[in-house]
């Protein structure tokens, strides 16, 4: 993919409400079921409570960076509340099991999502306990900012909450009820703060932005460049860096691992 100019946007990107009659229903290109060969993308992080990246003595610190802010993990760019605009290009559901002495620590990065380890257990007290292994729903991104090409991140999203796997199915719904290709569309994300009993934590909101709007010379042109770039994570691993002090954020029993309840089911076989 070359870096055309014309990819250069000088206005806040605008999504057509209207379906562009260019794009067929029922064309899911880039939603097919991925392979292996690993590549390394940034992810879009909020700041947490506990993450390095606001903590002053940490190498990791970023300086500016609030609590509930986005950021970029590998940058360190700043992004605020939001709210951000972009296109999807693709989307993994994932279990990852950490060291429960240091969950920054990932022991096994491909857990069967039948796995015990995926399951809610009980304590001698009857106290719920969370899976060893957290579900994960990654959707890799193309943020859309004014002055700049497109940029890639992953938007990872640990479904520890109801608030978090609120923000993934709302995503996925969006994407799904399109009929299009996945990188079809202009979405936006922001962040927010909620609270239940394990605390208080940062968490993604996903919005509708329109589509892409492709049938006007820019839109054309930014709508090959996420194609092409789609099309190039084929038969490709996304690996992230996992945040330490982030990964269980909010908690909650039955609303993570494999037996996560509520809310609405998705036929994701072939996405």
């Amino acid at each position: 993919m070359s870096e055309d100019t014309n990819l250069m946007l000088t206005t806040p990107v605008v999504g057509a409400l209207d379906r562009p009659k260019s794009i067929a229903i029922g064309d899911r290109a880039g939603t097919e079921d991925i392979g292996i060969d690993d590549i390394r993308l940034p992810r879009l992080g909020i700041a947490q409570g506990l993450s390095d990246q606001i903590n002053p003595e940490s190498s990791a610190y970023v300086d500016g960076l609030k609590l509930f802010d986005m950021f970029n993990d590998l940058t360190g760019e700043v992004h605020g509340r939001g709210p951000i605009t972009f296109v999807p290009v693709r989307r993994d559901v994932r279990y990852i099991e950490f060291d429960p002495e240091n969950r920054g620590v990932p022991l096994d990065m491909d857990v069967p999502a039948n796995d015990s380890r995926t399951q809610w257990t009980k304590d001698a007290a009857g106290k719920g306990v969370a899976p060893k292994a957290l579900r994960f729903v990654e959707f890799v991104v193309l943020i859309l900012s004014p002055g700049r090409l497109p940029e890639p991140i992953v938007i990872s999203i640990k479904e520890t909450n109801k608030f978090n796997r609120r923000a993934a199915e709302q995503l996925t719904a969006f994407i799904v009820y399109r009929q299009a290709p996945i990188y079809a569309g202009l979405y936006t994300v922001a962040s927010k703060s909620e609270k239940n009993d394990k605390g208080t934590f940062g968490v993604y909101v996903m919005k509708n932005a329109g589509w892409i709007p492709k049938d006007t010379p820019g839109g054309a042109a930014l709508y090959e460049h996420c194609k092409l770039f789609s099309e190039s994570l084929a038969n490709k691993t996304i690996v992230v860096t996992r945040e330490p002090g982030d990964e269980a954020a909010g908690a909650e029993e039955g609303d993570a691992g494999g037996n996560a309840a509520g809310g609405t089911s998705f036929d994701t076989s072939k996405m």
